[in-house]
């Protein structure tokens, strides 16, 4: 792997734990992703991508209960069931924006400015899901009962 996938991978995996901390009180660990169950239903996929000194994109990948779960407790609510789908998915957004903030001041610094994406989540099909598990820039995470995937790309700015 290279310096800079590597450094990429540490900075998204500091943000996903921290961000998961802070706003869902949630813990979560880095996995190895060997021996990783392949998902059999669509899972929610969150995707944001960013440009500056070095543009690129990262999500998150998380079964539509989890991220329900997710969401009420970002939101302060006591039962992920008494939440619309679009509160849902809006947390999930939210989420997502901020890994990308935190991961992007860890990666590169307070300094360098960078436009966000807007934050887009949508149902990603189970095989679609488990090939992007064999990529290089996958992250598996444990998080209580459930497993979120996460990856990162970077590519430097040629101007």
């Amino acid at each position: 792997m290279a310096v800079d996938s590597l450094l990429s991978s540490r900075a998204m995996e500091n943000a996903v734990i921290s961000v998961l901390n802070d706003m869902a009180s949630t813990r979560a660990s880095v996995i190895k992703p060997e021996n990783l169950p392949r998902f059999d239903h669509a899972l929610i996929h969150a995707h944001i991508t960013f440009e500056g000194p070095s543009s690129g994109e990262l999500g998150l990948l998380m079964d539509p209960g989890f991220a329900a779960d997710l969401a009420s407790r970002i939101l302060g609510m006591d039962e992920s069931g008494d939440l619309l789908q679009d509160m849902v998915l809006d947390a999930v957004k939210e989420l997502l924006n901020v890994v990308c903030g935190q991961f992007l001041t860890q990666r590169f610094g307070y300094e360098p400015a960078f436009t966000l994406g807007v934050p887009r989540v949508f149902p990603l099909g189970a095989q679609a899901c488990n090939v992007l598990l064999t990529g290089p820039s996958i992250l598996i995470f444990r998080c209580d009962d459930s497993i979120l995937p996460a990856y990162v790309r970077v590519k430097s700015r040629i101007d």
